[in-house]
């Protein structure tokens, strides 16, 4: 995959996800959807802290792969794209209980992604980021951070989209 290619999809899955929370009104994004739910606006901050990490791992140390740069995507997609298995996030990239703001929180997440793209169109994506090992993966290449990236917040699309029902009032 080109960067020219790779940037498109961060940009289309950018949209996704900024169009999924904007389907919800400043009340709602702080509302509980239904019992063991977070709110949406909780959804959209364990993003924002999953994701406000990256430049500065794409800044980091790295070092060559010995395999291919891609070799984890499969697993990633695995993990991230089975949308029935319900997963407990680090304690780390846990949201906090305090109310969040919608276009704050879509700001915060969009500069994020744009410094990103930044980064990775002067970065060797191939190599390995080795300042942060990935629970349970261990070190990653930029490319496939990228790609684990874009299968979290599809993740939590998805879990936003579904979330939207659970509101009675009209939303924006």
């Amino acid at each position: 995959m080109t960067t020219t290619s790779l940037i498109a999809e961060i940009r289309t899955s950018t949209k996704d996800l900024l169009d999924a929370i904007s389907m919800f009104t400043q009340e709602q994004l702080n509302e509980v959807p239904f019992a063991g739910s977070w709110t949406p606006g909780q959804v959209a901050q364990h993003l924002l802290k999953s994701e406000s990490g990256i430049p500065e791992l794409l800044e980091g140390n790295t070092s060559p792969a010995n395999r291919e740069p891609d070799a984890l995507v499969p697993t990633i997609q695995s993990i991230f794209l089975d949308f029935n298995t319900k997963m407990q996030a680090p304690d780390f990239i846990f949201p906090d209980e305090a109310p969040k703001d919608r276009e704050e929180l879509m700001q915060q997440l969009a500069h994020n992604r744009e410094l990103i793209i930044q980064l990775i169109t002067t970065k060797d994506l191939s190599r390995l980021l080795t300042d942060f090992p990935f629970p349970e993966l261990g070190e990653m290449s930029a490319y496939e951070w990228m790609k684990f990236m874009m299968s979290h917040a599809k993740r939590h699309t998805h879990q936003l989209k579904n979330m939207l029902p659970h509101f009675n009032t009209v939303t924006k």
